[in-house]
């Protein structure tokens, strides 16, 4: 499939006037956290995707009559001089600022170039009670032992389950381990062999998918984790998405992923059994869109994770 690498005009994504949940309005101020970068690296074109979403309108739509949003944006503070001190580094600042929304009574929502934004956003938490739902194409569960590829990202889900980068990520904020039987990972496709084998000696739960079907009951997943928590941060890379729905992405794109309909109907699934403590969308890459399907797919999922939101307005205040 032939990339398209044009400049064009924004999408424009429209809001109604308010949110509702189970007919009734409820009202909430949202933080959104742009995270320009791809593991602390300002460079690679996933590092644009968090602007592009603002460019097209995002604060409108996440913004409904009488509920405010705003803006904000972690950064590095400092060079870049190796993948894994950058990526923590802006997670230092990530850190802070969803600490800060959270305090000030806000919903953290953040927009980020990579996944390695995960650590950065539970840092910013009380999260001794949160589980986490990981909706990714890829594990992410590698470390420094198994990885053949020493892919900092590709470590993101075994970093916040502790399994690797303890000392480090505790020098950023709260680093207390999501227990593996508290995480789910939605989506999954492309697992390299020794991930393979750590994730399956794990207790880490598991809806793969295959030829764009779950090959396991996703509500039977969702029912099992809430039985370990009642709240979740809930990551979602858009690439697992099928190729066909959301081409522009960091990796090489893994065919047979979720149509955008499967998508909404996992974020609502979660929603209807958690409260959300903080969502992150993550690795659009507008340099690699094919007629903004990409764009247009990440717009719909933040409108969705919008209302959902809206249900969680009251569970996350004074944490």
């Amino acid at each position: 499939m032939a990339h398209a690498q044009q400049s064009r005009t924004p999408v424009q994504w429209r809001a109604g006037p308010h949110l509702a949940v189970s007919g009734k309005t409820v009202p909430m101020k949202v933080c959104l956290i742009q995270v320009p970068y791809m593991a602390g690296d300002e460079r690679p074109g996933s590092a644009r995707g968090p602007d592009q979403y603002v460019a097209a309108g995002v604060e409108r739509l996440v913004a409904t009559e009488g509920n405010a949003t705003r803006v904000v944006r972690a950064e590095r503070r400092g060079p870049f001089r190796d993948t894994v001190s950058a990526s923590f580094a802006v997670c230092r600042d990530l850190a802070r600022l969803v600490r800060q929304s959270v305090d000030d009574g806000e919903f953290p929502f953040v927009l980020a170039g990579g996944c390695d934004a995960a650590k950065g956003v539970l840092s910013g938490l009380d999260h001794a009670s949160t589980g986490v739902v990981w909706v990714d194409a890829h594990g992410d569960f590698n470390t420094p032992e198994s990885t053949t590829t020493g892919y900092f990202p590709g470590m993101s889900l075994a970093v916040i389950t502790g399994h690797c980068y303890r000392a480090a990520w505790a020098q950023i904020g709260n680093a207390e381990p999501i227990a593996d039987d508290a995480a789910l990972l939605v989506g999954v496709r492309e697992l390299d062999p020794a991930e393979r084998t750590r994730l399956n000696a794990s207790a880490t739960g598991v809806v793969p998918w295959r030829d764009g079907q779950p090959q396991a009951d996703l509500h039977d997943a969702l029912d099992r984790l809430a039985t370990r928590v009642q709240e979740v941060y809930l990551h979602i890379d858009i690439d697992a998405l099928d190729p066909e729905v959301a081409p522009g992405v960091v990796d090489r794109p893994v065919p047979g992923g979720l149509s955008l309909e499967q998508a909404e109907e996992a974020i609502r699934a979660v929603a209807a059994r958690f409260d959300l403590r903080a969502v992150d969308v993550a690795v659009y890459n507008p340099d690699l869109d094919v007629d903004d399907r990409t764009l247009r797919a990440g717009l719909r999922i933040i409108a969705v994770l919008s209302e959902c939101i809206a249900g969680s307005a009251s569970t996350f205040a004074g944490d």
